[in-house]
């Protein structure tokens, strides 16, 4: 197996959600280790690579979600990371503390719909709900998003 190829294709795609998460660097970079190692040590052979892809996506995100609930998560500062593209992108300050309030099940396909680009198809799939539910989640986080910004939060 080419873990390297497998590193090059999934690292960036892995810290990108890991960072949302936790804002932090160095958290964002140990759940990427973790990712791999729980890649190296899956025995269960993937069907295709797009199963393989949403594979690596459940995981991030579960470890992600048990981190943050574990308590471990250190409490810091947003990494400087973070504080960069928000310069880039002066609104994205505001849009990521409206999507930080978000609940989890309603950040998380958000996230993946809107930051990483995937369809409700593939998010369907990656969660393992119906795509009627990632729709509705999907409306449901859009108007906490519009409330909250109306309001000014």
């Amino acid at each position: 197996m080419d873990y390297e190829k497998i590193v090059s294709e999934y690292a960036d795609m892995i810290y990108k959600i890991a960072i949302r998460y936790l804002k932090n660097k160095d958290d964002a970079e140990d759940i990427v280790q973790e990712v791999f190692m729980k890649y190296v040590s899956n025995k269960t052979p993937f069907k295709n690579s797009e199963h393989e892809k949403y594979w690596i996506i459940r995981v991030t995100i579960n470890i992600c979600n048990n981190e943050i609930s574990s308590g471990r998560k250190r409490k810091t500062i947003i990494s400087d990371e973070i504080d960069e593209y928000e310069k880039e992108v002066p609104f994205e300050n505001t849009l990521s503390d409206l999507i930080d309030k978000l609940s989890e099940k309603y950040r998380t396909v958000f996230e993946l719909y809107y930051l990483q680009d995937f369809s409700v198809s593939e998010i369907s799939k990656i969660l393992m709900i119906t795509e009627a539910s990632v729709r509705q989640r999907l409306m449901r986080a859009r108007n906490k998003v519009k409330d909250n910004l109306r309001k000014g939060e």
